[in-house]
């Protein structure tokens, strides 16, 4: 049974890359989304979510609960500088040299512990992608876990 779940999940997590890779979109990108794309200081931990010009629902969520856990579970790894985040459109030109160095194709979260030194890059947008629209809780659970990991 878990896993036909388990498949259920990948399934679902797999039409919503091809969706949102296409273009097929329902919701337009935000001019807000652009507020926190510059690099902040020394942060030892930036989260990195990358999108294009159109967004489907789940890319939205995954955006505005990365921001939520940003701005309330780690609250205090901000306020220190320890973590930032950076929202990246890929359809511009700066967007897609970024996208090209962590090798983006589509909407993505990543995780970069030590930036610009000897990074390590944690992916989760599979996990985002299946929780952050309809598991609001986990996701943003998840996401302090593996950001304070990385610290």
């Amino acid at each position: 049974m878990k896993r036909i779940i388990f498949l259920l999940a990948g399934a679902l997590a797999l039409a919503s890359f091809i969706a949102c890779s296409n273009g097929n979109s329902t919701a337009p990108a935000t001019e807000e989304s652009q507020e926190l794309s510059e690099p902040t200081g020394n942060a030892q931990v930036e989260v990195m979510y990358f999108h294009g010009k159109k967004r489907c629902a789940t890319c939205v969520a995954i955006e505005n609960e990365t921001k939520a856990a940003m701005e309330n579970e780690l609250a205090a790894e901000v306020a220190e500088g320890k973590v930032c985040m950076r929202t990246i459109d890929i359809s511009t030109d700066e967007g897609k040299a970024i996208a090209q160095r962590y090798k983006i194709a589509f909407s993505s979260l990543i995780i970069v512990a030590n930036p610009g030194e000897s990074e390590q890059v944690d992916d989760l947008t599979s996990f985002a992608f299946s929780n952050a629209r309809l598991n609001a809780a986990e996701f943003r659970q998840e996401l302090h876990k593996r950001v304070t990991a990385n610290l």
